[in-house]
Protein backbone atom coordinates (compact mmCIF):
# COMPACT_ATOMS: atom_id res chain seq x y z
CA UNK A 1 0.00 0.00 0.00
CA UNK A 2 1.13 3.46 -0.62
CA UNK A 3 2.30 5.37 2.21
CA UNK A 4 0.96 9.13 1.78
CA UNK A 5 2.51 12.07 3.89
CA UNK A 6 0.93 14.99 4.95
CA UNK A 7 2.54 16.95 1.99
CA UNK A 8 1.49 14.82 -0.56
CA UNK A 9 -2.34 15.27 0.73
CA UNK A 10 -1.87 18.68 0.28
CA UNK A 11 -0.22 19.22 -3.31
CA UNK A 12 -3.35 16.68 -3.94
CA UNK A 13 -6.55 18.42 -2.74
CA UNK A 14 -5.05 21.51 -4.15
CA UNK A 15 -4.41 20.11 -7.44
CA UNK A 16 -7.95 18.35 -7.38
CA UNK A 17 -9.33 22.52 -6.27
CA UNK A 18 -7.65 23.71 -9.38
CA UNK A 19 -9.13 21.26 -11.75
CA UNK A 20 -12.94 22.95 -11.65
CA UNK A 21 -11.30 26.63 -11.48
CA UNK A 22 -9.29 25.73 -15.22
CA UNK A 23 -12.42 24.31 -16.60
CA UNK A 24 -14.55 27.61 -15.96
CA UNK A 25 -12.06 29.99 -16.69
CA UNK A 26 -11.83 27.87 -20.51
CA UNK A 27 -15.32 28.17 -20.65
CA UNK A 28 -15.80 32.28 -20.37
CA UNK A 29 -18.02 32.71 -23.04
CA UNK A 30 -16.10 36.12 -25.28
CA UNK A 31 -19.05 39.14 -26.59
CA UNK A 32 -20.89 37.16 -29.04
CA UNK A 33 -20.63 38.40 -32.58
CA UNK A 34 -22.62 41.19 -33.90
CA UNK A 35 -21.82 41.09 -38.13
CA UNK A 36 -20.02 38.75 -40.54
CA UNK A 37 -17.19 39.93 -42.93
CA UNK A 38 -17.06 38.02 -46.40
CA UNK A 39 -14.04 37.56 -48.29
CA UNK A 40 -14.16 36.42 -52.23
CA UNK A 41 -10.35 36.31 -53.59
CA UNK A 42 -9.78 40.07 -54.97
CA UNK A 43 -12.65 41.85 -54.16
CA UNK A 44 -14.00 44.01 -51.54
CA UNK A 45 -15.43 42.55 -48.60
CA UNK A 46 -19.36 42.31 -47.95
CA UNK A 47 -20.46 42.78 -43.90
CA UNK A 48 -23.75 41.53 -43.02
CA UNK A 49 -25.26 41.98 -39.69
CA UNK A 50 -25.43 38.54 -37.77
CA UNK A 51 -29.11 39.43 -36.36
CA UNK A 52 -30.89 38.95 -39.33
CA UNK A 53 -31.78 35.46 -40.58
CA UNK A 54 -30.91 35.19 -44.54
CA UNK A 55 -28.90 33.51 -46.48
CA UNK A 56 -26.12 34.98 -48.91
CA UNK A 57 -24.89 33.64 -52.46
CA UNK A 58 -21.57 34.26 -52.92
CA UNK A 59 -19.89 33.87 -56.58
CA UNK A 60 -16.28 32.40 -55.92
CA UNK A 61 -13.81 30.95 -58.14
CA UNK A 62 -15.64 27.57 -58.65
CA UNK A 63 -19.24 28.48 -58.50
CA UNK A 64 -21.41 29.49 -56.37
CA UNK A 65 -21.59 29.22 -52.41
CA UNK A 66 -24.54 30.14 -49.79
CA UNK A 67 -23.76 31.07 -46.52
CA UNK A 68 -26.78 30.60 -44.21
CA UNK A 69 -27.26 33.17 -40.88
CA UNK A 70 -29.86 32.07 -38.15
CA UNK A 71 -30.37 32.85 -34.44
CA UNK A 72 -27.26 34.80 -34.59
CA UNK A 73 -25.15 32.16 -35.55
CA UNK A 74 -23.57 31.80 -39.82
CA UNK A 75 -22.62 28.52 -41.54
CA UNK A 76 -21.82 27.37 -45.61
CA UNK A 77 -24.98 25.40 -46.32
CA UNK A 78 -23.72 24.74 -50.00
CA UNK A 79 -20.51 25.06 -51.69
CA UNK A 80 -19.29 23.57 -55.27
CA UNK A 81 -15.98 22.32 -53.78
CA UNK A 82 -15.05 18.75 -53.44
CA UNK A 83 -13.95 18.56 -49.71
CA UNK A 84 -16.79 20.18 -47.89
CA UNK A 85 -15.00 20.91 -45.08
CA UNK A 86 -16.35 24.22 -45.28
CA UNK A 87 -20.22 22.76 -44.61
CA UNK A 88 -18.69 20.41 -42.12
CA UNK A 89 -17.64 22.52 -39.99
CA UNK A 90 -20.64 23.82 -38.50
CA UNK A 91 -22.14 26.52 -37.27
CA UNK A 92 -20.18 29.30 -35.94
CA UNK A 93 -21.05 32.53 -33.28
CA UNK A 94 -18.03 33.52 -31.47
CA UNK A 95 -16.37 36.76 -32.33
CA UNK A 96 -13.07 35.97 -33.77
CA UNK A 97 -13.83 32.98 -35.47
CA UNK A 98 -13.21 32.12 -38.95
CA UNK A 99 -14.82 30.07 -41.79
CA UNK A 100 -12.60 29.09 -45.02
CA UNK A 101 -13.68 27.53 -48.07
CA UNK A 102 -10.10 27.29 -50.16
CA UNK A 103 -11.56 25.85 -53.05
CA UNK A 104 -13.80 28.69 -53.74
CA UNK A 105 -11.79 31.08 -52.41
CA UNK A 106 -14.36 32.30 -49.91
CA UNK A 107 -13.89 33.32 -45.71
CA UNK A 108 -16.42 34.59 -43.50
CA UNK A 109 -14.68 36.10 -40.20
CA UNK A 110 -17.19 37.11 -37.43
CA UNK A 111 -16.44 40.26 -35.95
CA UNK A 112 -17.80 41.79 -32.50
CA UNK A 113 -16.51 44.95 -30.99
CA UNK A 114 -15.05 42.97 -27.67
CA UNK A 115 -11.96 40.70 -28.76
CA UNK A 116 -11.78 37.07 -28.11
CA UNK A 117 -8.16 37.05 -27.48
CA UNK A 118 -5.48 39.08 -25.33
CA UNK A 119 -2.42 39.79 -26.15
CA UNK A 120 -1.09 36.80 -23.97
CA UNK A 121 -2.01 34.34 -26.50
CA UNK A 122 0.05 35.71 -29.33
Amino acid sequence: MINMKIGDWLILVFSLMLIPLSWSMTKHQPGTSSAIEINVSDQQALTYSINKDQKINVAGKLGNSIIEIYDGKVRFSHSPCNGKICILSGWHQRSGDHIVCLPNKISVSLLSQEDRFDGINF
